[in-house]
């Protein structure tokens, strides 16, 4: 992703302004620690997205290539999914009966995804034919 550490060093500045005001004016060395560490994490992981890929640092759009991705418009599964993770976890909590319900929703939800992803890949299929015969 072209530009991606970018927020993220942003990020890490910002709560550097923060911590050190944290440490000026808050008497528990606990909090200004605890907001050091939030830094240091936020900067380590901007500086990885940085190193693994030089584009991350780069701003624009990234180069334009001619390989056919597959963009989906819209998923009603991955949505569907969501909704059944979060129904039988209520259900664990609540009531045996959403439990019961969100795992079959998940199990169904799971078998339109792989519907989905075959029907992507086949049209893949298909338009990378139809490029070969032109």
């Amino acid at each position: 992703m072209r530009g991606g550490a970018i927020p993220i060093l942003a990020w890490g500045t910002i709560l550097l302004v923060l911590t050190i005001g944290n440490w000026v004016w808050d008497d528990k060395p606990v909090n200004g620690a605890a907001a050091s560490a939030a830094v240091v994490i936020i900067y380590s992981f901007g500086v990885a997205v940085w190193l693994l890929r030089r584009e991350a640092i780069r701003r624009g759009p990234p180069e334009p290539g001619t390989e056919i991705e597959n963009v989906p418009a819209a998923s009603l599964s991955a949505m569907v999914i969501g909704l059944a993770v979060g129904c039988a976890l209520f259900g664990l909590v609540w009531a045996k009966f959403l439990l019961y319900f969100g795992i079959a929703l998940f199990v169904a939800s799971v078998g339109r995804l792989v519907l989905e992803v075959r029907a992507e890949r086949a049209s893949r299929r298909r338009v990378l034919e139809e490029r070969e015969l032109r």
